[in-house]
């Protein structure tokens, strides 16, 4: 029967199994030997097998000894990893780190965290949600995130910490065959209005980018707004670190509007959880990896901006 299987008892065979005798097993588990013995017995009959094959002086695993050989270092290594996961929920950190992130956030910065907060806690699970304008917000408060970075409509809420995390720098795009992109002078309101403008909402319409010209078309996701960018649909605000490949690539041209007076464009984000939930060891940790990297990112970027120079971009609420 299986039930009496142990972990005791596969932990001998593998001693036995990788030191050749039950001898050696003994010394190495610090055992007598009548009690390797009887333990690789005991679990023969669990699992009605004959795991080694005792005619020789040394014992030689059988051919269904070594099948079950690798089963019992899979339960073994299972066992280790549930053991160091309840140490790692008792002791050292939260079970799970569930984070929410606005689409603008730099994967590059996101990816290098991730895989030093893995290295740092390897037992810890990591729910992530990179999404769409307002909706990092709604994750936070539905509790389905412990923490969101995002752009904010407004600067407090009732119940909310929220602290300033950095700013992502923004152009303002258009396909080069559109005709905004033929101008050579920064371009005028008036001029704006004769042509639609590509901006980002949410599923619910409660949040809104900032709307500058008359017309516009709204969209949820911020990959999908840049295809249409790209095929000539309108003009848009897009996070500089998406669209410089395809201003590189000629395929895009940065645009200058009068109304900013050649100052360069910023989008804040801001990190926020709830008051009576305050982030735990590990969530803690990922945070500033992801601040100090971010850090890194911002000096690193070609054509960056000092904060007290630029215009932030906000986001507005219905």
């Amino acid at each position: 029967m299986l039930n009496r299987v142990t972990l005791d008892q596969l932990q001998m065979l593998l001693a036995v199994a990788e030191c050749g005798s039950f001898s050696a097993a003994a010394r190495k588990l610090n055992r007598v030997q009548s009690a390797v013995s009887q333990s690789i017995q005991s679990l023969e009959d669990a699992l009605e097998v004959q795991l080694f094959d005792r005619r020789q002086k040394l014992p030689r695993l059988t051919d269904a000894g070594a099948a079950i050989l690798i089963d019992a270092r899979r339960v073994i290594s299972g066992a280790d990893a549930l053991r160091a996961r309840a140490r790692s929920i008792a002791t050292v950190a939260e079970p799970e780190v569930s984070v929410a992130i606005e689409q603008v956030f730099p994967n590059e910065v996101l990816i290098e965290s991730l895989k030093k907060f893995h290295e740092q806690f390897p037992s810890v699970s990591v729910s992530l949600y990179a999404e769409g304008l307002g909706a990092p917000e709604q994750s936070m408060l539905e509790g389905n995130a412990g923490l969101a970075i995002y752009s904010p409509a407004r600067d407090g809420m009732p119940g909310v910490e929220m602290e300033y995390f950095g700013s992502i720098p923004i152009s303002i795009v258009a396909s080069k065959s559109h005709p905004l992109a033929r101008l050579r002078h920064p371009i005028t309101q008036s001029e704006l209005d004769d042509h639609v403008q590509l901006t980002l909402t949410d599923r619910t319409r409660r949040y809104r980018g900032v709307v500058i010209s008359s017309r516009s078309w709204s969209f949820i996701d911020q990959f999908n707004r840049l295809d249409f960018v790209r095929n000539g649909f309108g003009w848009c605000t897009m996070p500089t670190h998406l669209a410089r490949p395809h201003i590189k690539s000629g395929e895009l041209k940065e645009l200058s509007f009068a109304i900013h007076s050649g100052k360069p464009l910023r989008f804040p984000l801001f990190v926020a959880h709830k008051s009576d939930q305050p982030p735990g060891p590990a969530a803690t940790w990922l945070l500033e990896e992801l601040r100090a990297r971010f850090v890194d990112w911002s000096r690193r970027q070609p054509d960056r901006a000092i904060d007290e120079q630029s215009i932030q971009i906000r986001v507005t609420a219905a």
